[in-house]
């Protein structure tokens, strides 16, 4: 009679239970299935019986320059790594595991939904979640990678993200070096712009 390896049913049952979270907060089925250590149909047959249709077709979202699109988008996006950072360093992790991000992606979508408020007319994308969860998920394969920094501004000591270039680094304050358009969005600082508000 074999034993019953405890151990790994309980590992895997580990898996399921962040599987499903992460499904329940977005995620598409090839990010769970390689950070729960679940098959490509495993991955599948699970989203389709938490969301009760079919998975999104269509590559993950991967784009290298999203952060410095708009000073919204960065503005979340720092504030997202900014929690995962704090929350690896605390528990000293290397590497990034499904139970950071779900843990991470819970807190930013927390503060946005609760905290993010649009105060008098400066919008900061707060009816909208601007990040979504597989897009966070490739934000930290870029964070690890060093594609992207973290840069603390000299002036408002806000920690905000950084591109690094193939020339130079996008180092620019979403909070300071910005102005508002006559529409009422945020754009950064450019020679053509007009003074920083």
């Amino acid at each position: 009679m074999k034993t019953v390896r405890f151990k790994k049913a309980s590992n895997f049952a580990n898996h399921l239970v962040l599987a499903e979270q992460l499904i329940q907060l977005g995620a598409r089925p090839p990010i769970v299935s390689q950070l729960c250590r679940l098959s490509r149909q495993q991955s599948i047959d699970l989203y389709k019986s938490v969301k009760g249709c079919p998975p999104k077709q269509g590559m993950l979202p991967h784009d290298h320059q999203w952060v410095i699109q708009s000073t919204c988008r960065n503005i979340h996006a720092s504030l997202f790594l900014g929690i995962l950072d704090d929350i690896r360093r605390r528990l000293s992790i290397q590497q990034s595991s499904a139970q950071v991000l779900v843990d991470a992606y819970s807190i930013y979508k927390n503060i946005v939904s609760n905290i993010f408020i649009e105060p008098k007319g400066i919008s900061l994308g707060a009816k909208q979640f601007s990040l979504d969860i597989n897009r966070a998920w490739s934000l930290i394969s870029m964070l690890l990678a060093g594609d992207l920094i973290f840069t603390v501004c000299a002036c408002c000591r806000a920690r905000f993200l950084s591109m690094i270039h193939p020339n130079a680094t996008f180092s620019q304050c979403p909070i300071c070096t910005v102005w508002t358009d006559r529409s009422g969005r945020r754009r950064w600082v450019s020679a053509k712009s007009k003074k920083p508000i």
